[in-house]
């Protein structure tokens, strides 16, 4: 086996734009989180910026922290993270509030073929804020404008969180989350920074 790349340290750092077919692809922003409590204090930055309407699409392996960084974007809210789990088995919970917080599982699902079953409308609706693991499952039945969250094991207690923007809305999230990560971060992380694909690369290979 050859030798692995070096892992990046904690904190933000520049990523290319995702490999998307979209027109609407934005820009990209890369968290790489040393704990459960880094990658929670980076949902509930998250948590704090979303509004009505705003869905957040995640994806990843099984123990990425997909449902850790919900728990993050739980608190951000003004909800106890702890009485965030998974739905896993239903499906889909949903946290009242002023503004209600849906949290949905796809893990179970085969594909977009069963998750079309699935009551959409109320799903995505425009009053509240809406947050998916296992995306992917999803292909093709999500609004246009979602903030795509991938992921990914970097060792035992490290993970990459790359967030892609694909609309007008999510690419205001990523840079209101850039801005603000970076002065709370202060000297102990790189720089926050994010890529704007520009006209004619929204589609192109990194």
């Amino acid at each position: 086996m050859g030798r692995s790349a070096p892992s990046p340290p904690e904190g933000f750092g520049i990523s290319r734009p995702s490999k998307r077919t979209s027109s609407g692809a934005g820009p990209t922003l890369e968290f790489v989180s040393g704990s459960v409590e880094e990658t929670q204090a980076f949902g509930e930055r998250l948590g704090r910026l979303l509004g009505a309407g705003d869905v957040v699409a995640l994806s990843g392996e099984l123990g990425s922290g997909k449902t850790t960084l919900i728990q993050g974007i739980a608190r951000g809210s003004g909800r106890d993270p702890q009485t965030v789990k998974s739905p896993t088995f239903v499906l889909q919970r949903e946290y009242p509030g002023d503004l209600p917080l849906v949290h949905v599982d796809g893990y179970r699902l085969a594909g977009a073929e069963e998750a079309a079953w699935l009551d959409l409308d109320l799903m995505f609706a425009p009053h509240k804020i809406t947050v998916i693991e296992w995306a992917e499952r999803f292909a093709g039945l999500l609004p246009e404008d979602v903030l795509e969250a991938h992921l990914s094991h970097l060792s035992t207690n490290r993970r990459r969180i790359t967030l892609q923007a694909t609309g007008p809305r999510s690419m205001e999230l990523v840079r209101q989350l850039s801005n603000q990560t970076t002065s709370a971060e202060g000297g102990s992380a790189s720089p926050a920074r994010h890529v704007d694909p520009g006209p004619g690369r929204a589609g192109g290979s990194s």
